[in-house]
């Protein structure tokens, strides 16, 4: 079977609930329904590193962007996503298709739109040339069922401007 060449970035937890804070996972496990759907488009996944856990532990409190917006926590995305901005480069430059993110809305660290880790590796990505321009999201629903056809999996475009 030929392979697609055609790539999505998806935060951790997508794959791994074990690393999401207790009372907030949303799955047993992986994220059935975002899985599914990557597989029915032919997309390959790369699983960023989960910055919470790496940094404060499985056993860490929930906390708020404000409480990650952080010098030390900037560095800590900084060191732990350079390998993966650098491996997305590989595929890039070798005629892959980075089709776009799967981050998780609400999340302090990884919604597209204002999660402090989720900025970080975006500026990482077009400081490296990697060109990321479009992100879903698992809703903010108690069972985070994610659909594309609904509004609430749609981030959408990720302009410039907000990856200072």
């Amino acid at each position: 079977m030929q392979r697609s060449k055609k790539i999505i970035v998806a935060s951790h937890c997508v794959l791994n609930q074990n690393a999401v804070v207790a009372e907030e996972a949303r799955s047993p496990g992986v994220m059935k329904s975002a899985v599914d759907w990557a597989n029915e488009q032919g997309y390959g996944i790369v699983q960023l590193p989960c910055p919470e856990f790496t940094f404060l532990g499985p056993e860490r409190p929930p906390m708020t962007v404000e409480e990650y917006d952080t010098p030390e926590f900037h560095a800590h995305n900084r060191n732990i996503l350079l390998p993966f901005v650098e491996q997305l480069k590989v595929y890039q430059d070798h005629g892959y298709t980075i089709a776009g993110g799967l981050g998780i809305s609400g999340s302090p660290s990884c919604d597209p739109g204002k999660g402090v880790f989720m900025q970080d590796f975006l500026a990482l990505a077009a400081e490296k040339g990697v060109h990321i321009d479009f992100f879903w999201q698992i809703p903010n629903t108690e069972d985070g069922l994610f659909d594309p056809a609904d509004a609430k999996s749609v981030y959408g475009p990720v302009a410039t401007s907000e990856r200072q």
